[in-house]
């Protein structure tokens, strides 16, 4: 599968791509344009992020956190956190632990 043609980017939303899901993880690629805002919420299982694209501005604990390509961060649980896409297209994955 190639995640990028999977990923139908539009304005009205950020795009979502499952990649794998089994009963142990959640695997799964989301598209922001630039300044597409997913908005925000909490993380109820630990999560990795991964940045395979572009940059986005990670919002949490009164914080921006600038991600570029390649960079991972562990999403703390239960904290509330928006991810905002900074370059034209912008795609990270999110790996969940069940």
């Amino acid at each position: 599968m190639n995640i990028l043609e999977n990923l139908a980017f539009t304005d009205e939303r950020p795009s979502v791509c499952p990649i794998q899901r089994s009963d142990k993880t959640n695997y799964f690629a989301i598209g922001l344009l630039s300044n597409q805002v997913l908005k925000k919420h909490t993380a109820n299982v630990p999560s990795l992020l991964t940045v395979l694209k572009g940059e986005v501005e990670f919002y949490i604990k009164g914080e921006i956190l600038l991600l570029k390509e390649f960079d991972t961060y562990d999403i703390p649980v239960m904290i509330e956190h928006e991810v905002k896409g900074v370059k034209e297209k912008n795609i990270f994955t999110i790996i969940q632990e069940k």
